[in-house]
């Protein structure tokens, strides 16, 4: 049976508009036993308010918008992509119990971004995999609150959420050296964001063990973001990766995806190479053997980025736009221990 507003008032012994006033969040003038009455009363009786109703109460359309750039579809697709997969349920869940409805799309170009964000008649978007001069032209033209997921920028005063990329990359470079593998190879699909990051840890470890500029560049292979690409490549590169013994890779999808190939191949790892990967998702756990990995708390990073678009769209002040969560070596059986 549904519930009214009116049925709510007359429980709780209050007009219907001071209910209506606590449902939209219009509580000043409600004392806080009143409040703490009708709030428990609403919980009782799983009051569920009018979408349409909220939108018209407060002038607002309590839409948050998140823009997913098609770059991160077309390399693994959503349904095989952990990472944002549980970016997107955490998204939903947080953005909800902030008092919004999230609108989703997977956008194909900037102009589109822009005419999104525009015309969905959003209060605050998240965007994630889109380059930072795309996002810089959101903000710009469309003047709404705007929250990024996994970005570097060069200029300041764009809200951003990630991680601490540049010391995940040296704690596994440190792990590896560590254990006998001072010859281990970078493999990632681009050289820009969070994977340059990675490998600027590297760099960093490396250079204080006395690497060059040109062993240094040696290491970084550019693998292709296509898997037919990458069968092809890994096939040409395996006598280098027999010689080196180890791959780190900028992901666990790809990660398992070498996994799965070399013992397709019958190469044993971690016995003739070993195998790391970054984020410690699925993958990682339910790889034969588990990956070792640097570990990411996605959930952590979701909903940080919707509490932060939250407080912006309510005008705060004084809020630390950048913010970067720090990373967990997660060590397991995918890597030979040779010291």
């Amino acid at each position: 049976m549904t519930v009214r507003i009116k049925d709510i008032a007359r429980e709780a012994n209050v007009s219907p508009t001071t209910v209506s006033n606590v449902i939209h969040g219009n509580t000043k003038k409600v004392s806080p036993a009143t409040l703490e009455r009708i709030e428990a009363i609403l919980h009782k009786r799983q009051y569920i308010p009018s979408m349409g109703a909220r939108m018209l109460a407060g002038n607002s359309s309590h839409l948050i918008g998140v823009l997913i750039g098609s770059k991160r579809r077309q390399e693994r697709g959503i349904d095989r992509d952990p990472f944002t997969s549980i970016l997107l349920e955490t998204l939903e869940t947080e953005i909800f119990r902030q008092g919004y409805y999230m609108l989703f799309h997977i956008s194909d170009r900037p102009e589109e971004n822009w005419a999104l964000a525009a015309t969905w008649n959003i209060e605050g978007l998240i965007t994630i995999g889109l380059s930072p001069e795309e996002n810089e032209g959101i903000r710009e033209k469309c003047g709404i609150p705007l929250v990024t997921v996994d970005v570097y920028y060069d200029i300041p005063g764009m809200a951003n959420i990630g991680l601490k990329d540049e010391e995940g990359g040296y704690l596994m470079a440190q792990f590896l050296f560590d254990h006998g593998h001072t010859d281990f190879l970078f493999l990632a699909d681009n050289d820009t964001g969070v994977d340059h990051m990675r490998w600027e840890g590297i760099v960093t470890y490396l250079k204080e063990q006395g690497s060059s500029e040109g062993a240094l560049r040696e290491r970084h292979l550019l693998i292709p973001s296509d898997i037919a690409g990458r069968q092809a490549y890994y096939q040409k590169k395996l006598p280098l990766f027999l010689e080196k013994q180890a791959l780190f890779f900028a992901s666990d999808y790809y990660a398992a995806e070498a996994v799965q190939y070399l013992r397709q191949n019958n190469i044993c790892i971690p016995e003739q190479i070993s195998i790391a990967g970054f984020d410690d998702n699925v993958y990682a756990s339910m790889c034969s053997p588990p990956l070792t990995t640097i570990r990411q708390n996605v959930p952590q990073k979701a909903a940080a980025a919707v509490r932060k678009l939250a407080a912006l769209i309510r005008g705060e002040t004084g809020i630390q736009l950048e913010e970067r969560f720090p990373v967990e070596l997660i060590i397991r059986d995918s890597v030979a221990l040779r010291r």
